[in-house]
């Protein structure tokens, strides 16, 4: 019986300290990964989708460092996702390291118009327009059929760490529309071509400007609002149907802004907070607002 009894306590004893060695996991920080749009400025189309079947982030230096985020294909309509509206890609846990790339599979694109024309284009099929070097670095791959994008920071995940990351997609720039004509204020065309255009940026490290685009008669939609940075154009975006606008994750950094809107100009009266320059910091708001009257 005692030796009966050894044998037990010498079993619990093997089970209890394998059960400890499974409870030491590796170290690991999370990673959410937003989507959001800088929208079009035509009024004609009720979609502009991309699909995206897989995203990796991992190290240039090492070729097998890339770990997968997501690989759900995923439709998104990017004119729902405009003025601070965001969907969420991707909330994963990654191991403790350092990471400076991300890749993005985007296997097809899609246009819709209010009018019911439909037009797709397929980057397996026909490939990605334009090669080489994109904006902000990014580059298109031409071996795994990827879009390369380099982060401007090094993004270290330490045991317990929470990195937020935005991905914006300029419509206007990325869906290049092909024969568009106009026949009594209706627009058509013959299709598109679809170049990615997009920024990527450190939520930790960057901030919100919003505003509203004032008329005489009240807020004005559809006016284009620029954001230049260095004297060079850094993103758009329009007011919504309130007059409303909004420019998310914009970095830390010195900016100048301007509304535009056919038929309009910038009222002398009403518009000093949006004439010198804007300083932005990381987790700031800046609220600036426009004053247009009639142009004649």
């Amino acid at each position: 019986m005692k030796k009966m009894k050894y044998f037990f306590v010498a079993l619990f004893i093997i089970v209890a300290t394998g059960c400890a060695n499974d409870n030491t996991t590796e170290p690991v920080g999370t990673l959410p990964l937003k989507l959001t749009d800088a929208p079009m400025h035509y009024s004609q189309f009720m979609s502009a989708s991309v699909t995206i079947d897989k995203i990796e982030i991992g190290n240039s230096a090492h070729a097998n460092s890339f770990i997968i985020l997501t690989n759900t294909p995923m439709k998104y309509n990017l004119l729902e996702l405009v003025n601070g509206i965001t969907s969420t890609m991707a909330t994963v846990e990654i191991p403790a390291g350092d990471y400076n790339l991300m890749r993005l599979y985007i296997s097809s694109t899609e246009m819709k118009m209010l009018n019911g024309d439909s037009f797709t284009f397929n980057m397996d099929q026909e490939g990605y327009s334009g090669s080489g070097m994109m904006q902000n670095g990014m580059m298109l791959n031409n071996q795994n059929r990827s879009i390369d994008i380099p982060l401007n920071h090094v993004l270290t995940i330490s045991n317990g760490s929470m990195s937020e990351y935005l991905l914006d997609i300029d419509v206007d720039q990325s869906f290049m529309l092909e024969g568009v004509n106009y026949n009594n204020m209706m627009m058509s065309m013959t299709g598109f071509t679809f170049m990615p255009t997009m920024r990527f940026v450190d939520m930790a490290t960057s901030g919100t400007i919003n505003g509203t685009v004032h008329g005489t008669n009240g807020n004005l939609p559809n006016a284009t609002i620029s954001l230049m940075h260095n004297g060079t154009l850094y993103t758009t975006t329009h007011s919504n149907a309130n007059g409303n606008y909004a420019f998310i994750g914009i970095p830390q950094g010195t900016y100048t802004i301007k509304a535009e809107l056919t038929g309009y100009m910038m009222n002398p009266i009403g518009n000093e907070q949006n004439m010198g320059a804007l300083s932005m910091m990381p987790k700031s708001t800046l609220s600036v607002n426009f004053n247009m009257m009639a142009s004649n």
